[in-house]
């Protein structure tokens, strides 16, 4: 056998192992969008840790840090990128909320509230896409699984953080494989990796390396599906992040026992945020126990929020809500004993902040595609502002939102 013949024959494998089998190119394809969640990947992780896949996209395409929405948390920013409001207006307004005209609770893990519509405000991006009679396909997207004004999305599963990644970048490549009567126009997924990592260990540890390897390497899988489909460059890429990560340990908590006794209180949000339903008539009692009480919490009435929150006018906001600084935590006295106790005094990483003054707190925004410009780093935006850009691509009428229309065609070609 010859040395030429061999080097033919393992070139070829390497292309077969590497991109996968090339299939026919998609002829019919419409203009379309896969919105990626990037969980907790701060703005300068991939430059602080190794991710050459993104590093690429952020060359060929357009990036910059985004800022999330207070509070810059999971399910509220999440919901927030896809319908363009702030959550003190589409009602997702922490990660556990409490409707007080109902008593109801909805938590991330609830699947019943979870799949009921009345919780989700705005119209979110797969229902535009589907009103303008095209198909979509949000895998595992906050608010995805409820039938919100009217049928849920043609294809969404319940989430499950068991199913792999890569099976989960299949499902996004079989659904583009589809006949174009069937075939969506937005898809989405959503990885954990880094976020879980940043929580258990911090920002600065190797687990997040790690995790942002491990993400960065998915993110190369489903742009070589594109390729070996031709598609790479008709297909628009979006990576987000819905918050940032700061650092924290066991030295940095402010105790609430120590200023005001939980009994009665109705505490539905805590850790970095706080979030206080007290019983009638205690209201203006435990605002004065915890206003001023210690020099790293910050403690409003609801009406007087920083009006930058846009965190005022829905009733499922607490009628007292607090943040602490950057970096710290507030936290119940036998939970901070119980950690102390086990010895997980940290690092730890932890996300909720005020992202106005809390850099840390900036996610990130790159996209590759037809749609979007090349080679372009824009100044930090808000997040408020992707869901027109995205309804600008997949040429579908967005829903009133909070975003400036300006901002989102900035982004674009």
């Amino acid at each position: 056998m010859s040395r030429r013949y061999v080097l033919v024959l393992l070139l070829l494998v390497g292309w077969w192992a590497g991109a996968g089998h090339a299939q026919a190119p998609i002829s019919d394809l419409k203009p379309t969008v896969i919105l990626i969640s990037l969980d907790g990947w701060r703005w300068d992780y991939a430059q602080k840790y190794a991710a050459p896949t993104l590093t690429r996209m952020m060359k060929r395409g357009v990036s910059g840090p985004l800022i999330p929405s207070f509070p810059s948390k999971t399910f509220p920013n999440h919901y927030t990128i896809v319908t363009g409001l702030y959550p003190g207006h589409h009602g997702i307004v922490a990660n556990a909320v409490k409707d007080p005209a109902t008593g109801r609770r909805l938590t991330m893990s609830n699947r019943k509230e979870v799949q009921d519509p009345m919780w989700w405000g705005g119209e979110p991006l797969w229902v535009a896409v589907q009103h303008a009679g095209q198909i979509a396909a949000p895998l595992f997207w906050p608010g995805s699984e409820a039938p919100i004004m009217g049928p849920r999305a043609r294809y969404w599963e319940p989430f499950s953080e068991d199913l792999p990644p890569n099976t989960r970048i299949e499902r996004i490549l079989n659904w583009l494989d589809l006949p174009g009567a069937e075939r969506p126009t937005f898809l989405s997924l959503y990885f954990s990796d880094v976020d879980g990592a940043g929580h258990d260990s911090g920002p600065d540890s190797q687990a997040v390396r790690q995790a942002v390897r491990r993400v960065d390497g998915y993110i190369d899988r489903l742009m070589r599906g594109l390729a070996s489909r031709r598609i790479e460059d008709r297909v628009n890429v979006m990576v987000v992040s819905d918050h940032g990560m700061s650092e924290s340990n066991a030295s940095r908590v402010v105790v609430l026992d120590d200023y005001v006794s939980p009994e009665g209180l109705d505490i539905i949000d805590l850790n970095p945020t706080l979030g206080i339903f007290p019983p009638a008539g205690r209201e203006e009692a435990v605002y004065r126990a915890l206003a001023g009480a210690h020099p790293r919490l910050r403690v409003f009435r609801k009406a007087e929020t920083p009006p930058q929150w846009h965190y005022r006018d829905h009733p499922r906001i607490p009628p007292i809500v607090g943040v602490v600084d950057e970096g710290w935590q507030i936290l119940r006295r036998a939970t901070l004993t119980g950690l102390v106790s086990k010895g997980q005094t940290g690092p730890v990483g932890v996300h909720g902040y005020d992202p106005s003054n809390a850099i840390s707190m900036r996610g990130i925004f790159v996209a590759t595609g037809p749609a979007f410009k090349t080679g372009v780093t824009v100044p930090a935006f808000e997040n408020v502002h992707l869901y027109d850009a995205l309804a600008e691509v997949l040429h579908v009428t967005p829903a009133p939102n909070d975003g400036d229309a300006n901002v989102a065609r900035s982004l674009l070609r």
